[in-house]
């Protein structure tokens, strides 16, 4: 497999002379991995196709959920639950390891999201969440029309509530990915129409 390296800096985190090997094809698209370090396994969506799989060293690729709600971003929160951006369901929901499901978010002042994207969790215990369009698109998600007159990344504090804006509405054509600075002074913010 050709690797092409866009800037050196890259060489801080993985080494140059590291093999890349491919694990697994065959799917559509995919998103939202995260590396589970107790499982020593990847969990990752292939949205379109509508299903959530994961994939270790021992078993392969196994399939985890069909449907997945069109899964996209998600984070495990430092009890160990799991945080899933839905694109069907336009929520960000909490699945906790005895299987139970709770809506951590769905609307913002009454109105309902457009499609949860990517999650991240700081040290505090807040969630922050980019919330575009995505979802509401054929093969994405589920056509509908959108509620909310904008694009937002939004932040529920540490231990629960409504979700508040974290950047001032209007700042974004389609938040995409987050990420935090190591020190966590500065997230991270793709806007996918602009990148």
């Amino acid at each position: 497999m050709t690797v092409s390296v866009k800037s050196e800096q890259l060489a801080e985190l993985i080494d140059p002379g590291a093999d890349v090997e491919r694990v697994a094809t065959g799917f559509t698209f995919t998103e939202g991995p995260i590396w589970n370090q107790e499982g020593a396994f990847l969990l990752f969506s292939d949205m379109p196709g509508d299903v959530r799989r994961r994939w270790s060293e021992r078993d392969g690729v196994q399939e985890v959920m069909r449907p997945s709600n069109k899964c996209n971003g998600m984070v495990y929160d430092a009890a160990g639950n799991l945080l899933v951006c839905e694109h069907v369901t336009s929520t960000l929901v909490r699945e906790r390891p005895d299987g139970t499901r709770e809506t951590i978010a769905s609307h913002y002042r009454g109105v309902e999201l457009n499609s949860p994207n990517d999650v991240v969790v700081a040290s505090d215990g807040s969630i922050l969440f980019s919330d575009p369009t995505y979802g509401r698109m054929p093969g994405f998600g589920v056509e509908r029309p959108r509620q909310l007159g904008f694009q937002g990344v939004y932040r529920i504090p540490a231990g629960g509530g409504e979700p508040e804006l974290a950047v001032a509405e209007g700042e974004f054509e389609q938040p995409n990915g987050l990420c935090f600075s190591p020190d966590e002074s500065l997230m991270y913010i793709n806007d996918t129409p602009r990148a």
